[in-house]
């Protein structure tokens, strides 16, 4: 593969307004993945393009940004978790993959984390607004929080709000198909991830998945589309898990709730 050809493409996609805040790694791997498909430099910036628009572009196009950040900004030192509630309720109202979760996130978290008992460390995959969701979670104050993702803007503004919030967190952006991570945790978050991950990569859940280096992980898949059609996916998801956790041999609790599934899998 000539690598001039496929520098060229990820430096066209950078220039792009749509992906300029996409994480270098990602680019770089679309960018290759077109050019083995397409020998035309033409066609397969096209093709790349489409690509980011699905695994990238379809998520964080929806991001009201300056809306999260004029309420990240209100955010002041000391805050109670009340205010924190209040103002991150907010945020995560500004996009339907968090709004949809609001209602039961309390209940799941509450849930969930009390199975894992002391935690001391969690690490949040392909986490998005997620983390705004600190203050419903049942952590310690001394918990360290990793927030991971592809997006520099948003890795940005996560680690502006540790800061307001005066939580132990980090914000990291990084390619997950490229170097998965390595940090040892208690918890590990792959909210409606897999699908993805699995759509750009068959056998990449799985991959990811015997890579942790965690006593648990929190996998959870929706089980409603966007429009609030169900279209069989808790049967297909619940086949794709139930597959998964044969191959690991590990123990798995399920936790279904009205728009999403949630599996705690113990994998030591």
């Amino acid at each position: 593969m000539n690598a001039e050809a496929r520098q060229a493409i990820v430096e066209q996609l950078r220039q792009s307004r749509k992906y300029r805040h996409c994480c270098g790694d990602t680019l770089d791997r679309i960018a290759g993945w077109a050019l083995a498909r397409h020998h035309a430099p033409k066609d397969a910036l096209k093709a790349a393009k489409r690509k980011l628009h699905q695994v990238y572009g379809a998520y964080f196009d929806r991001f009201d940004w300056k809306r999260i950040e004029e309420f990240l900004f209100a955010i002041e030192a000391g805050a109670g978790v009340d205010t924190l509630r209040d103002v991150c309720g907010e945020i995560l109202r500004s996009h339907a993959s968090t709004r949809e979760r609001l209602p039961i996130m309390e209940q799941a978290f509450g849930t969930i984390f009390e199975c894992v008992g002391r935690i001391e460390r969690v690490v949040d995959l392909a986490c998005g607004l997620n983390p705004f969701a600190l203050p419903w979670m049942p952590l310690p104050e001394s918990c360290a929080y990793e927030a991971i993702d592809i997006d520099e803007r948003l890795m940005a503004i996560l680690g502006t709000f540790f800061e307001r919030a005066g939580r132990r967190g980090t914000a990291q952006c990084r390619d997950m198909l490229v170097s998965p991570p390595d940090t040892e945790a208690d918890v590990v978050l792959l909210l409606k991830l897999l699908p993805c991950l699995e759509q750009q990569e068959k056998g990449a859940a799985l991959a990811l998945l015997r890579s942790l280096r965690a006593r648990y992980a929190v996998v959870s898949f929706p089980l409603k589309s966007l429009g609030g059609r169900s279209k069989g996916m808790a049967a297909h998801y619940g086949a794709f898990m139930d597959d998964l956790v044969e191959v690991l041999d590990v123990p798995a609790q399920v936790y279904p709730f009205e728009n999403e599934v949630f599996y705690l899998l113990t994998l030591w």
